[in-house]
């Protein structure tokens, strides 16, 4: 699994000198865009479908590497319908993975552990289900964990999808308590392959410790 980074923001500000008489005019659109897309061909396609030309970059990312992330963005000049010119804040890669069957997943036992995990946050765009996810971790571990989504049908034709964390072992409890961090970062699973019906109801569901959580969309 790649690792699971904790997406930083930048908050920009505009200091004026006592008794400056004049400010250079600042043409740009918008500060600080924060979107979600993919890398296509070089551009940052954001899920609703802006293109952003990235000319200028005080973000250090290996784009060779990058196909689906997080960007923070100040929208300096628009020069098509939806495609803009931009300044790159910051840029990090998103966990991307595609969600398994449940009869799939209990054929490798390790994709069907319930260690804990949480969704701070959920939406749907581009295609995917996104989650902010939160997770407890070893200090100092290099330790990789293992996230599914793995998903059925119920008798009532509603999928059913249960967020699984195999943490390997690092497991929180009041013994190593002291040890123990807790991580976040941000996941995309792709679903218009896997939810096709309009209108369907989705149930969501996840460990924390002792208690389960689920949320209907």
């Amino acid at each position: 699994m790649n690792s699971i980074k904790k997406v930083l923001f930048y908050t920009i500000s505009c200091l004026f000198v006592l008794g400056l008489a004049s400010c250079k005019k600042d043409d740009t659109l918008r500060y600080n865009n924060i979107t979600m897309g993919n890398l296509v061909n070089g551009k940052f396609i954001s899920d609703q479908g802006n293109t952003f030309n990235m000319v200028e970059m005080n973000s250090s990312v290996d784009l060779k590497k990058f196909k689906r992330g997080i960007m923070n963005c100040d929208v300096l000049r628009e020069v098509g319908e939806k495609e803009y010119d931009v300044r790159v804040n910051y840029m990090d890669t998103v966990f991307t993975k595609t969600p398994i069957l449940a009869s799939v997943a209990a054929e490798d036992p390790e994709k069907t552990v319930s260690d804990p995990i949480h969704i701070e946050q959920l939406w749907f765009s581009g295609g995917y289900i996104n989650m902010m996810i939160t997770y407890n971790a070893k200090i100092g571990s290099e330790t990789k964990h293992l996230v599914n989504l793995v998903y059925s049908k119920d008798e009532q034709g509603r999928y059913v999808l249960n967020l699984r964390h195999n943490a390997f072992g690092e497991v929180w409890t009041e013994e190593n308590s002291s040890d123990m961090i807790i991580g976040s970062g941000y996941v995309s699973f792709p679903i218009t392959k896997i939810v096709k019906e309009d209108n369907t109801k989705l149930v969501f569901k996840w460990k924390w410790h002792k208690d389960v959580g689920s949320r209907f969309d």
